[in-house]
């Protein structure tokens, strides 16, 4: 098995904005694993509120070759070989992991949903995320996300009410809102619950900084719309401690490290009546690809993220109107549309 690392730097179409950060690119770290002449792919995605950079995302992969180039047995076996090393880096893991399920299907001929016994028949929508911007600059991204029938609306500001209700000025399709940790006042928070319930919002996302268990508990007994945690829900370790203070919580392969790990954050949320989302970040359609193999097992699904960048050096699933199609290719069902230079590790 040899791996190969390639920086890449994805740019959005346009500026992003959520209520502590705005960028208009993200780095990624792509991953190429090669074994018996089958290529397959896997990403790290990095935006700049993680802790993991490029560097330290080659740094570990390097680290993991180094490992494996001394023998592996199987899968599993790549798994607790990846665990063994010291430093805890979920996008390079995460990038690791979802090549490994692209070569496993590949070499198995199989699609990567199959061979996780996921039933794909149920194609699901999902949403399409819509930053914090100007008034005439929202107004364009909803038009141009006209073919979604959810939209994601960044909020988190002092400027919530008016910013929804500029929204329901262009669209009455029903929003998902991310408030990604920007209020701090439950009795407000509350009043916020009800206000955007009569606006046909159907889920809050984060509302309250991480760690604020108590406050997320208090408002999820309350607000007539689930809360969903995303920054409080970054692991499996992390579920058994804010079970109860949220009505669900929000999966993304680049937090919790990849699609086995989902599964098993799946699996929790089903036992423990929690709603089940599946995110992303700025992504490549290898990582969004990976994600929609689970997408069946939802109830919400926001997985946009190549749909928000203009040079995607990938092509895999795609959403028509707004509904995900899978891929009925081997592994993940991705191809490489694009000349990468790959640095063999």
């Amino acid at each position: 098995m040899n791996i190969f690392y390639a920086k890449y730097l994805l740019e959005l179409k346009h500026q992003f904005t959520i209520s502590y950060n705005s960028r208009k690119t993200t780095p990624v770290v792509l991953v190429k694993i090669e074994e018996n002449g089958i290529a397959a792919y896997g990403e790290a995605s990095l935006p700049p509120y993680l802790p993991e950079n490029q560097e330290t995302v080659i740094n570990y992969l390097t680290e993991f070759s180094h490992i494996i180039k001394r023998g592996y047995s199987d899968i599993p076996n790549i798994y607790k070989l990846m665990e063994s090393i010291p430093v805890q880096n979920n996008p390079a893991k995460a990038a690791i992991d979802i090549a490994l399920h692209d070569l496993t299907g590949k070499k198995e001929k199989k699609t990567c949903r199959e061979l996780l016994g996921i039933r794909s028949n149920s194609l699901p929508y999902t949403s399409y995320t819509i930053g914090i911007d100007s008034p005439e600059g929202m107004r364009n991204k909803i038009e141009a996300a006209e073919e979604y029938k959810y939209l994601k609306i960044k909020i988190g500001t002092k400027d919530d009410r008016r910013i929804i209700s500029q929204v329901r000025e262009i669209t009455d399709k029903p929003i998902y809102v991310d408030v990604n940790q920007g209020w701090d006042n439950l009795n407000e928070a509350f009043e916020m619950s009800k206000w955007l319930a009569d606006q046909n919002v159907k889920l809050i996302e984060q509302p309250f900084k991480k760690y604020n268990l108590a406050g997320s508990q208090w408002l999820s007994e309350r607000s007539p719309i689930p809360i969903i945690a995303d920054e409080d829900a970054q692991s499996l370790a992390d579920l058994e401690v804010i079970k109860n203070s949220f009505n669900g919580i929000n999966i993304k392969l680049m937090k919790c490290a990849g699609i086995n790990e989902a599964l098993k954050m799946i699996n929790y949320a089903k036992k423990n009546n929690l709603k089940i989302m599946l995110g992303c970040m700025t992504e490549t359609s290898s990582a969004i690809s990976a994600a929609s193999q689970l997408a069946s097992a939802a109830d919400f699904i926001d997985l946009d993220g190549n749909a928000l960048i203009s040079n995607d050096p990938f092509s895999g699933h795609h959403a028509s109107d707004g509904k995900i199609y899978l891929s009925d290719k081997s592994g993940l069902g991705i191809d490489l549309n694009k000349e990468i230079e790959f640095i063999k590790l």
